[in-house]
């Protein structure tokens, strides 16, 4: 083997490993609009860090570091959990990055991370959570608009309208998709430090309140215009329309953070290199 096809039998290896993560569970998979939007996550990462800058000598492969990634994918296969291969598989990317490329920003590792889909498949609980906080929410939603509202834990009569909050109706593919949304905007504008994980952390509480204002919007709707409305195109596009709201939350709250930091540290301080990559700069 000559160092030159190296990094391109690294490249094929994480390829065809990412695509086992993907592929050896597909029960959550019930329509193209679920996937789609969780996918995209590859080709932002390839686009926003393109052109890859190949180092003319490899680095040197840490021995911990390639033990750790073979660990969390043992580990992940032993215990069943997506969550570890993921890990395993980042870790291993980190290592081609660091070997073979030149000014790749660990930022971006954000994408992939979320990529994947093992929220959907190790924990199904935040969908119980999604669907029973997110109904008590829409409960006092519209007790304070003044409507009369009856809950049974994820069933909700809201006049004589009755609205089930069904596990699809969970959030946990369109979660998936809004987490990717957000890392987006977290690669794009948030700087690097504390307010990069403060960003991160905050992105499950914003696609909580974005799923559960599409809760309250197919309620007020099926009010207003009939369960039949509510739940025909409506409903069909309403994951799609709660990525524009999480995209835009993330947009304002990122900012936010951003635009305080450039205040607090001055603007000759605050270095966009860490925000944007060439290809977003350019």
């Amino acid at each position: 083997m000559t160092m030159k096809r190296l990094p391109i039998l690294s490249l094929a290896g994480l390829t065809l490993f990412g695509i086992f993560i993907w592929t050896h569970d597909l029960s959550w998979t019930e329509d193209a609009s679920d996937t789609l939007p969780v996918l995209v996550a590859f080709p932002l990462l390839i686009w926003l860090t393109m052109p890859w800058k190949w180092k003319t000598t490899p680095g040197t492969i840490r021995t911990w570091s390639l033990l750790g990634a073979l660990g969390l994918c043992l580990a992940g296969v032993i215990a069943q959990a997506n969550l570890l291969l993921v890990l395993g598989w980042l870790l291993f990317f980190d290592i081609f990055q660091t070997t073979f490329l030149e000014g790749f920003s660990r930022r971006f590792l954000l994408l992939p991370l979320f990529g994947f889909p093992w929220v959907m498949q190790d924990f199904p609980a935040l969908g119980w959570f999604f669907r029973h906080s997110g109904a008590g929410a829409v409960e006092i939603m519209f007790q304070g608009l003044g409507y009369n509202v009856a809950r049974e834990g994820t069933l909700l009569y809201i006049g004589d309208l009755p609205l089930s909050i069904e596990p699809a109706c969970a959030g946990l593919n369109v979660l998936q998709a809004m987490l990717v949304a957000g890392s987006l905007v977290i690669c794009l504008m948030v700087p690097s430090g504390w307010r990069f994980a403060v960003a991160v952390a905050a992105l499950l509480p914003l696609a909580w309140l974005a799923n559960t204002m599409r809760i309250f919007m197919l309620g007020f709707v099926g009010v207003k215009f009939g369960a039949d409305f509510a739940m025909g195109w409506f409903h069909q596009w309403g994951g799609w329309a709660v990525l524009c709201v999480m995209y835009l939350m993330c947009q304002i709250f990122f900012r936010a953070l951003s635009v305080r930091a450039s205040k607090k540290n001055g603007p000759a301080n605050f270095d966009h290199d860490q925000v944007l990559s060439p290809k977003i700069q350019s």
